[in-house]
């Protein structure tokens, strides 16, 4: 029989461009209408570098910590794997995320990685969904945390962390309905493959259940390991913006720390890869008024730099050493699953 024909894996440059060129052309127009460039260049030669290396040590080692949440999910399926290697790969996940819509492209990276560790497909996507909800409930329950805490917030930031308050118990409790459908909605599967109880897709989602009630419910103990872990994640991510507004000096240390999960936020919920326009026009209508256009734009152009660009290049340097890596020794269709014995 024929040897079947390599796959290469091309790695999707001209997406990353564009990604870049949209992000470039958002930054460029909020500096150019709304400061002087001359005085921005200027502002950034005087920012103190010490705030600027340890927002982006903190950007960056949030990798390491986000790797455990994923490393505690698959060492109770029962494939433990070494924390640099999980670092590595969130490392690569994120600059995914950071380049698609919604930052939900890094999940089918660790999907693939942790299949190529020898976990079944169904079981990968359990791990990557149970973890990927128990980040986001974190998420949720950290928004909520700094919203509720706050006292003598200034009058034109209450609007906004009320809001943070609302969406953030909405966004839990949609969280929480979810997995409950995935968990407990027998009647709701079995009506949709009423007429397909045995095909592969049924058996699929049926194997995927099995390993998310394991990972939820039976492993409960690493779930709630790993919801800790995802907040703490958020926790040092936050840091970083946290520490480039003390860099200008603006509100109290807890109302600065709300801020930055403010900023946070919204590129999970934008269409636009990393959230370009739409994380600056936030930080343009948040800070309007407390720093002048010059130093708004300077902090829109550091915060750009730490956790957009600098994580795309690392990142993306990763995930092409990975590729290439695996573009040699991808598991085809027409070999036998590792996964089945």
């Amino acid at each position: 029989m024929d040897k079947p024909e390599k796959f290469h894996w091309r790695i999707p440059w001209k997406g990353i461009a564009l990604t870049f060129m949209v992000s470039m052309a958002a930054l460029v127009i909020v500096v150019w209408k709304m400061a002087n460039p001359m005085a921005v260049l200027h502002e950034l030669g005087e920012f103190p570098l010490p705030f600027f290396f340890g927002a982006l040590f903190f950007v960056l080692g949030a990798w390491i910590v986000d790797g455990q949440r994923i490393g505690l999910l698959a060492r109770a399926a029962g494939h433990p794997i070494p924390w640099w290697q999980l670092a590595i790969l969130l490392g690569a996940a994120n600059f995914l995320t950071l380049v698609t819509p919604f930052a939900g492209g890094g999940g089918a990276l660790v999907v693939y990685f942790l299949y190529r560790q020898g976990l079944k497909g169904s079981t990968a996507t359990a791990v990557v969904m149970a973890g990927g909800l128990a980040g986001q409930f974190s998420l949720a329950c950290l928004g909520l945390v700094m919203a509720s805490t706050l006292t003598n917030v200034p009058s034109d930031l209450a609007d906004y962390f009320r809001a943070m308050q609302i969406g953030a118990v909405v966004y839990a409790g949609a969280i929480l309905a979810l997995l409950f459908l995935i968990l407990r909605s027998e009647r709701f599967f079995q009506w949709v493959f009423r007429k397909k109880s045995s095909s592969r897709p049924a058996k699929w989602l049926e194997e995927f259940r099995s390993a998310m009630r394991l990972l939820v419910v039976e492993r409960r103990g690493h779930y709630w390991g790993c919801r800790a872990v995802a907040f703490l994640y958020y926790g040092v991510y936050y840091t970083g913006s946290f520490l480039l507004l003390t860099g200008f000096g603006v509100y109290t240390p807890w109302i600065r720390y709300a801020v930055a999960v403010l900023f946070g936020v919204a590129p999970v919920f934008s269409p636009i890869p990393g959230g370009a326009g739409l994380s600056e026009g936030i930080a343009w209508v948040v800070l309007d008024g407390v720093l002048s256009p010059d130093l708004l734009s300077t902090f829109i152009v550091l915060w750009r730099t730490v956790v957009f660009y600098i994580p795309i290049l690392l990142g993306g340097t990763i995930f092409a050493v990975m590729a290439m890596k695996w573009a040699s020794k991808v598991i085809l269709p027409e070999e036998s699953d590792h996964t089945r014995g």
